[in-house]
C-alpha cells in the first residue's frame, strides 16, 4: 500500500514520463542517479511530456529502499529507483527516515 501526506505541493511540467510516487530532479523527470537533487516526488503520473502534474515538496511518503535503512537516517537518490542510506557526506540527502527498513521493503521519508 502507498501512502503520503503533503504539506506543499508545486507544480511541475513533465520533461519525461513518470509514475506516481516517483522522485523527481529540478528538471521536472524522474531521478534516475544516485545522490541527485529532489524537488520532490509526484502526487500523480506523467502520462505524456508538457503535462503539469503536482510535485510535493515538504511532506512524508514511502518510497522502497535500497539497502537496510535505519530510522532516523539520512536518505538520498539511488539509481535503481527508491532511496538508499545518505552514508557519510552524500551532496544531496533531500530526506529523513521515519521508520526503518530492510533491502526491497519501503521506507516512510520526510521531505523537507
Amino acid at each position: 500500500m502507498q501512502y503520503f501526506q503533503d504539506v506543499l505541493s508545486l507544480t511541475a511540467t513533465a520533461t519525461g514520463l513518470f509514475d506516481a510516487y516517483d522522485l523527481i530532479g529540478f528538471d521536472d523527470a524522474k531521478i534516475t542517479t544516485n545522490d541527485a537533487a529532489v524537488k520532490g516526488f509526484a502526487k500523480n503520473p506523467a502520462t505524456e511530456i508538457g503535462m503539469d502534474v503536482a510535485v510535493c515538496v515538504i511532506g512524508t511518503v514511502r518510497v522502497k529502499a535500497v539497502g537496510a535503512i535505519a530510522q532516523g537516517a539520512l536518505v538520498k537518490t539511488a539509481a535503481a529507483g527508491g532511496v538508499q542510506t545518505g552514508g557519510v557526506d552524500p551532496a544531496n540527502p533531500f530526506a529523513t527516515a521515519l521508520t526503518a527498513a530492510a533491502d526491497g521493503e519501503y521506507v516512510t521519508i520526510l521531505l523537507r
